[in-house]
């Protein structure tokens, strides 16, 4: 099976399901801008009545007609799943209900819709500010990570830093995302798309930590140095609140454990 015939496949059981209204391609198909390396992320529109069955139920429609290796709810408390199949084509469900569908005629493509659902749809979506509070939670949960650096250095758990710091690389990616102002979530395995040229290669020639103390130390500095300037001035931007305290103490308790502070010149360097 390839993926078009995938996507015929599920066309075809909602066509055939009295519970479904509509089928949208969303994603970057949905957008016209994949390539062969994207999956196919479906918005299933089912009657409200037939809501909490169809989820309760979604593995078995889609298992109806692919052969699955793996399928998932994303999260608890959200109508999502992941899955793939026997020959590792990537198929993702949204379940939702008529008036609930979020996204606008540019970013999505109807498969089956007898009942014209997308000529209700906008044109395009506006752009979104970022949440003042997730980037207040984003700044704090790198702080964090950023602080926990005394616990494995002094422990010597090498393997477990380096973890670390890719961690703190993932919080840094995340901020670049979220100071585009993007309409709505981009995919984490195409930033290429989105992202400058310049964040493109600073996000490629990061420095990448090995298992000791002076690159763990040196590397985590990098990335701080990187990260909170450019967060502060987007907290600034939508009005979030800077956690200047934490800030602070944790500033605070890695130059005494560590003899360095990630602005100054001794950077993993001391002993």
């Amino acid at each position: 099976m390839e993926r078009d015939q995938l996507i015929e496949t599920v066309r075809g059981l909602a066509a055939a399901d009295d519970r479904v209204v509509a089928l949208f391609l969303s994603g970057s198909l949905g957008q016209g801008v994949g390539d062969a390396y994207s999956d196919a992320d479906f918005i299933v529109v089912v009657e409200p009545a037939a809501h909490q069955t169809f989820i309760e139920e979604a593995k078995a429609w889609l298992a109806a007609g692919l052969d699955l290796v793996h399928f998932r709810r994303t999260f608890p408390n959200m109508p999502l799943f992941t899955s793939v199949t026997a020959e590792w084509l990537r198929a993702d469900l949204t379940i939702t209900v008529p008036g609930m569908v979020h996204g606008a005629k540019d970013r999505l493509k109807p498969l089956y819709d007898p009942r014209a659902l997308f000529e209700a749809l906008p044109d395009r979506l506006a752009p979104r500010s970022a949440d003042p509070e997730k980037v207040e939670a984003m700044v704090c949960e790198f702080l964090r990570i950023l602080g926990l650096l005394h616990v494995v250095v002094g422990r010597e758990e090498w393997a477990v830093s380096v973890t670390g710091t890719g961690m703190l690389r993932n919080q840094l990616i995340a901020l670049m995302v979220e100071e585009l102002d993007l309409p709505s979530p981009t995919g984490a395995l195409h930033l290429k798309r989105h992202l400058s040229p310049q964040d493109m290669d600073l996000v490629t020639n990061l420095p990448v930590a090995e298992a000791n103390r002076d690159s763990v130390v040196s590397t985590n500095f990098a990335y701080a140095r990187i990260f909170l300037p450019r967060a502060r001035a987007l907290a600034e931007r939508v009005g979030a609140a800077w956690p200047e305290a934490f800030e602070a103490a944790t500033r605070a308790k890695l130059k005494r454990d560590l003899g360095a502070d990630w602005d100054g010149p001794a950077l993993g360097v001391v002993r």
